[in-house]
């Protein structure tokens, strides 16, 4: 079985399913309002390790079939399936230990003929398709310079972007330590409705219907570009500074209101306004009520925030004038409060259908929507540092630009970057004088070997 793309061809030795050897109890509750709210869609994390690694690929398979039944003890849910309940109608999650999916792969490209500046090119081809109903699927992708890839592959339902980093980072613990800095917590039960429910009506129009007649159609999201960028630690560290008003701001702040510059650079005299949005992580911002039970805690926790301005605003005032507005948005959500009317919200609407944030479909004012994922990853587990990590969903029919962060794994300050965005701006970005957001490249990654002429 392969899967062949742009004259690379990886192909599959094989698919294996790995249960839990001694699963613990099952949690209470398995998917909660906050799941549902960003909906049932396939995610992964994929890190690419160089040639250097200092252990063979064969090694890495044995390192992986030999502890991953005793490491899902404690990820027993991810042994399940993802399945649609009959009575309701809702994705729901069986916790039957059918197992993990463990693949093997192989290619007889090396990591260097891949162009990472190009998503489609790189990482679209290293993540394996993988059955809809599975809960977690691990592919090692070998290539012929010695390289290797590693994909985990799960459901957004299960996760969010820093519980899927946290799987990883457990993993990582796991083999080094034999034990985990911090225990997963997959108990969903804490985020139920309150009695009576409250929220705020404006809720309705913050999510959209996730139907054809809603968004927009399949070849306009196909025309969007996915391209992979880094950002170096010297580079945020001058925008930063020069984004410092009276009060001191933050990467993601100072990097918002780049971005918003380079947006509104874009869109020239063709509208009037634009606007930025972001993806809050919640778990720091719920108060003493939840402090506990954040700690480990796998499921999403995210909500949406944004602000619309004048496309001349933008292009004229300083940078502080985009960070503060970044600011005042995150700072706008970032309560008990927010996050309890979201799941009430979605208490009264989870059986109207599947729902989108309206912000991300691609109406009105064009629009970048913005994920920092700036929490712990380790990724050496005996193998080295990969050169790159970066999370991955496959191409969807939402029109908004979306802009992930991560951090550099060689923890040098460097920033990766997953972009979904319109051409007209990503011209402006690689015309940018000062190139903030440089194309990823093999040579950049130091995956291409040095020629020994001494000519």
């Amino acid at each position: 079985m392969n899967q062949q793309n742009r004259n690379v061809e990886i192909k599959i030795k094989s698919r294996a399913l790995i249960k839990a050897s001694n699963p613990s109890s099952l949690p209470k509750s398995l998917i909660s309002n906050l799941d549902l709210l960003l909906g049932n869609f396939q995610i992964s994390f994929i890190s690419i390790y160089p040639s250097s690694s200092p252990c063979s690929f064969d090694a890495l398979i044995s390192v992986f079939q030999s502890n991953l039944p005793s490491f899902l003890n404690h990820f027993y849910p991810f042994t399940g399936r993802v399945i649609t309940d009959s009575a309701s109608n809702l994705p729901s999650l069986v916790c039957n230990n059918s197992g993990a999916e463990l693949v093997i792969a192989e290619t007889k490209n090396p990591l260097s003929s891949l162009n990472f500046s190009e998503v489609d090119q790189s990482l679209n081809l290293i993540q394996l398709q993988f059955a809809p109903d599975l809960a977690l699927s691990i592919q090692l992708v070998k290539f012929s310079c010695g390289g290797f890839s590693i994909s985990w592959s799960t459901n957004h339902l299960l996760v969010d972007g820093h519980g899927l980093s946290s799987l990883v980072t457990t993993w990582t613990d796991f083999i080094n330590k034999g034990a985990f800095f911090e225990y997963p917590n997959h108990d969903r039960s804490i985020f139920v409705p309150r009695s009576p429910k409250r929220y705020n009506p404006s809720l309705d129009q913050e999510f959209t219907l996730h139907e054809s007649n809603r968004i927009i159609n399949v070849l306009s999201g196909r025309s969007l570009l996915r391209k992979l960028y880094r950002v170096e630690k010297e580079d945020v560290d001058k925008i930063r500074s020069r984004a410092n008003g009276s009060v001191r701001v933050t990467r993601l702040e100072a990097l918002s209101a780049y971005l918003w510059k380079l947006l509104a650079a874009s869109i020239g005299d063709l509208d009037t306004n634009c606007r930025m949005a972001w993806i809050a992580d919640g778990r720091r911002r719920l108060g003493p009520k939840y402090e506990e039970a954040m700690k480990g805690y796998l499921g999403n926790v995210v909500t949406y925030t944004s602000r619309e301005a004048r496309v001349e605003d933008i292009k004229n005032q300083p940078l502080d004038y985009g960070a503060s507005l970044a600011r005042e948005a995150i700072e706008e959500v970032s309560s008990q409060e927010r996050f309890e009317q979201l799941v009430d919200w979605m208490e009264d609407h989870k059986n109207h259908g599947k729902w989108t944030e309206t912000i991300g479909v691609g109406l009105g004012s064009p629009t970048i929507v913005i994920s920092f994922l700036a929490f712990r990853v380790e990724l050496n587990f005996g193998f080295g540092d990969p050169v790159m990590a970066m999370t991955w969903i496959r191409p969807s029919r939402l029109g908004s630009g979306s802009f992930v962060f991560i951090r550099g794994p060689k923890k040098d300050g460097s920033w990766f970057v997953s972009a979904r965005l319109w051409p007209r701006l990503a011209d402006v970005i690689e015309r940018d004088p000062e190139m903030v957001f440089k194309p990823v490249t093999a040579e950049s990654l130091g995956l291409v070997a040095r020629s020994n002429s001494r000519l």
